[in-house]
This record gives structure tokens, C-alpha cells and sequence, in this order.
């Protein structure tokens, strides 16, 4: 690792700390191989202070042990009917994963303890059948998670329901999941299978809105079920406060850590808010785009530009932000005596090329120019000729058409640049 992933990383912990994050994880994790590193990725999330709860599913035990004892199971999942078998098989498949789970997070030094703290009642008939033992939930109680957590206690959440007689009812994990992190304000779901979700998305961005998510569905009948659960329950949680929940295959190499401390993580994301954000720059960002610029100087991408001269042309300035961390600027310098304004210090941060940041700020600078009032839009470059020219910028035969002033600072610095044009 660099110094640089490790700023990436370490510009999370501050957002992070003393924050609640529900983990739930697909019995089939718990049962592989996988799993072991899942567990040291729970004992750094605790160990940098931030709250975690854990929900499991049981679908991949209940399965086996019906199959084991030579049973015909009605559901595995908690969505479908729950007969009186299943639900036996169900309670003590359960019970024995709650218990692994328990001495599975002794081994990394987590306290830990089941809770039972989801209220239900029996789902009832639905579409004419009687979903028998299946429960649909009424609350979550908080207050117990609440005291595990101020103890600092990770509690474990399994996926049974208890009704007001006591009547025990199975219920989906994922359900769970999303009425948990929305009773405790929770800031993020992280859904852990051992299902790859990116392949799902047949190559569109990761990063799915409340409305995406929903959309998506609508549109792809045929995803798996699983994930289909998921990112329903996931645009649902975050509808309902949740800012962001994301979804992560569990065979990726430190699935937790990767998909929460880089900005673009390795799985599907569902947020609340804005994500993704161009915005006018200030004077609080001059110190990272400062920072920015300079990595992109000793990459000789750009000129040098010192703390002074961007504080004094901030306002020229547009930052593209993801997940509250900027990642690329660029400047639009006005000459309004010429109706032109110059396209400049566009840059990228290393790690983010290649996911169009690039041309989200161009577009946002030719926005701004039309804002002005410029007539035209110009850009000086040394490297991003050939790039610009995909966003309609045509090369100038020579840079006498540039604004006096700016001419004269182009030919005092003794750069041997490209001239490049086109209407905003």
C-alpha cells in the first residue's frame, strides 16, 4: 500500500467513527471460506469505533438440515409458506448458526450475544394461501440493540420473530436487515453473499439512486432472486433513512474494507443523497485542491499553481465530489471583454480515471460558460489535446485568436502548448 490509498482510506475514518453499520450476511458465507476474512473485517470496523450489528440468514443451513433429516422443506428464506416442519427445522438450524456465529467472533476478540429483538406477526393469507409460520415484521427493539452496542456488545441478530403470544415465526434476513438499520438510524446495510453482484448489472454504474434501483428491477425480471431481495430491500431502506446501502459478493479479497473505504468500493451501492457532485468550489477547498493540482504537476499534467493564485481565482474553480471526497476540478476563466472563457486545470485523481469523471466536468464547465454568456471556449494543453477533441474541441492553427492578456501570459511562461477551441 502507498501513502496515497492510505490517505483514501483514512479521509473515511472521521465519517465513520461512533456511526451504526448492519452487516448481514447469507448463510452461505458463514459456511465458507470466505467467511474468516469477513470476521477480521468486522474486528477493524470495531476497532476504529464504529458500531456494528449483525443479521445472518439461515437459508443455506435450513436446506441442509431438511435435507439431512430427509424432509420436504415449504420455504427456506422466510418469504414463502412456512409449514410446521420447516419452521422446527428452521428454529434449530438457526439456533446452532447463531451459536457458531458467537464463537466465531470470540476468535477475533468481539464480544458478542443474540438478540431477540424482532416483534412480529403471522404474514397471514396472501394471494389466498395461508403462509402458515411466516412472519411479517412489527418493530424492531431498539433499545435492547441499542444497550448491546453502549456496552459494546456486537449483538447478532437471527432471522426468527417472536408474535405477542410468543409464537415463534420465520422471517427474512434481508426484511431484518433494512427494519434494524432503519429503527437504529443506521448510516449504512452492507449485504454480504456469496453471489458476485456486479454481473447483475450487465455493465451499467454501480451506483444506483432510490429510483434507479427500483427502475432496474422493473426492467430485469430475470434477476436472481437474492440479489432481486437485496437491492428491492436496499432502495426500500433507503427511502426510509438509511443513506447508503451496498451490496458485495463476499469472494472479493477484504470485501467489507474494500467496498467501504474507496469511493468507488467493489460492489453495488444504493444511496439517499447525492453520490456524485459537481459543485462550485470555496475557500475550504483550496488546501485539497492545492493538494490535487500538485499531484498532478509531478505528473507533469499540469502547470504549478501555487496556494495564493487558486485562493485568488476560486471562484473559476468546479469540483467533482464522490461520496463527500473531491476527486477531479476544473477551472473556467472568464474574458469577458473577448466573449471567451479558457478551460483549465482539469484534472482527475489518480484511481478515479477511467469512470467518465472527466467528462462530467468538461460538460459542467461548458454549462458554466453558457452561464457567463461566453461565445466561445478555449483550452491551452500540453497532454489533453487528443481528449479534448472528443468533446468538440477543435485544434487552432496558431494562438493568435487568444485574449491579449492571457497571450501575453502564455508567451512568458515558455510552454509549447496546443490551442484548442470550440463554442460552449
Amino acid at each position: 500500500m502507498n501513502f496515497s490509498d492510505l490517505r483514501a482510506i483514512l479521509q473515511y475514518v472521521p465519517q465513520f467513527r461512533d456511526r451504526t453499520f448492519v452487516v448481514a450476511l447469507d448463510g452461505a458465507v458463514i459456511d465458507s471460506p470466505d467467511f474468516s476474512n469477513i470476521l477480521l473485517d468486522l474486528a477493524v470496523l470495531r476497532s476504529l469505533n464504529i458500531k456494528v450489528v449483525l443479521v445472518h440468514g439461515a437459508a443455506h443451513q435450513i436446506q441442509a438440515l431438511g435435507e439431512k433429516r430427509g424432509l420436504q422443506l415449504s420455504n427456506i428464506d422466510g418469504t414463502g409458506i412456512t409449514d410446521e416442519t420447516t419452521l422446527e427445522v428452521s428454529m434449530d438450524a438457526i439456533s446452532r448458526l447463531s451459536n457458531a456465529l458467537l464463537q466465531s467472533l470470540t476468535t477475533v476478540k468481539l464480544r458478542a450475544a443474540t438478540a431477540n429483538a424482532i416483534h412480529a406477526h403471522p404474514a397471514g393469507i396472501l394471494k389466498g394461501i395461508d403462509t402458515g409460520f411466516t412472519g411479517a415484521i412489527e418493530r424492531i427493539d431498539a433499545e435492547v440493540l441499542e444497550s448491546f452496542l453502549e456496552q459494546g456488545i456486537l449483538p447478532v441478530v437471527p432471522p426468527l420473530g417472536f408474535d405477542a403470544d410468543g409464537q415463534i415465526l420465520r422471517v427474512n434476513s434481508d426484511a431484518v436487515s433494512r427494519e434494524v438499520a432503519t429503527a437504529l438510524g443506521a448510516t449504512k446495510i452492507l449485504f454480504v453473499s456469496e453471489d458476485e453482484p456486479l454481473p447483475h448489472i450487465k455493465n451499467r454504474e454501480r451506483q444506483f439512486s432510490s429510483d434507479d434501483a427500483l427502475a432496474f428491477l422493473e426492467a430485469n425480471a430475470d434477476l436472481p432472486s437474492g440479489f432481486r431481495s437485496k437491492l428491492k430491500h436496499a432502495a426500500d431502506a433507503t427511502r426510509d433513512g438509511v443513506p447508503r446501502v451496498h451490496v458485495v459478493g463476499s469472494q472479493n479479497n477484504d470485501a467489507l474494507l474494500a467496498e467501504l473505504f474507496s469511493n468507488e468500493g467493489v460492489g453495488v451501492m444504493v444511496y439517499a443523497d447525492a453520490y456524485q457532485k459537481v459543485r462550485p468550489a470555496t475557500k475550504t477547498d483550496v488546501d485539497e485542491l492545492h493538494l490535487l493540482i500538485h499531484r498532478a504537476v509531478e505528473d507533469e499534467q499540469l502547470i504549478p499553481r501555487t496556494r495564493v493564485e487558486i485562493l485568488s481565482s476560486i471562484d473559476d474553480y468546479i469540483v467533482l465530489e464522490i461520496d463527500e471526497n473531491i476527486v477531479g476540478c476544473v477551472a473556467l476563466h472568464p474574458f469577458p471583454d473577448e466573449g471567451k472563457a479558457e478551460l483549465a486545470c482539469l484534472f482527475v485523481k489518480r484511481g478515479h480515471t477511467g469512470q467518465g469523471y472527466g467528462s462530467v466536468l468538461v460538460e459542467a464547465a461548458g454549462r458554466r460558460a453558457t452561464e457567463i454568456g461566453a461565445k466561445e471556449l478555449f483550452a491551452l494543453s500540453t497532454q489533453a489535446a487528443s481528449y479534448l477533441e472528443k468533446y468538440g474541441f477543435n485544434r487552432a492553427k496558431d494562438i493568435s485568436s487568444l485574449p491579449p492578456q492571457r497571450k501575453e501570459k502564455y508567451d512568458n511562461s515558455g510552454r509549447n502548448a496546443v490551442l484548442l477551441t470550440k463554442a460552449p
